[in-house]
């Protein structure tokens, strides 16, 4: 006569924990490239304060840094010359564009003038200044 068991035996030796360590391996990446990308975004620039203004998160926009000497779009320098050209291949991806514009408020208001120059030029609709509440 032959017993029937209620509950096999399972070896614990043989579970393959590859594809679980594969999922948890591509998430820790995928934080540090975004988190990298949004820390060069975002660089440590001293906004102008104001108390006033919206906070609008677009979907299609273009981060412009500008410090004293430098001006940073997506973590390449770019010369003030070649501001308005590459405003202007960004437009032409993206039709629907707005530009953020991020000046130290260090700056004056001359080194911001020249870039929404280039912004009108280039064809952008819609420009706006960061900055930070009180």
């Amino acid at each position: 006569m032959r017993r029937r068991s209620l509950h096999p035996q399972h070896p614990f030796g043989k579970i393959n924990v590859t594809p679980m360590i594969d999922v948890v391996m591509c998430l820790i990446v995928f934080y540090l490239i975004v988190g990298k990308l949004a820390a060069d975004q975002r660089s440590n620039i001293r906004l102008p304060v104001s108390a006033t203004g919206l906070e609008d998160k677009a979907q299609d926009v273009l981060i412009i840094n500008i410090m004293p000497g430098r001006i940073i779009i997506d973590a390449l320098d770019i010369p003030l010359d070649q501001i308005e050209a590459t405003i202007r291949q960004r437009a032409a991806l993206k039709p629907e564009l707005v530009v953020e514009l991020r000046g130290s408020r260090d700056l004056s208001y001359g080194a911001v003038a020249s870039i929404i120059r280039a912004c009108k030029a280039a064809g952008v609709d819609s420009v706006r200044l960061a900055t930070e509440k009180p």
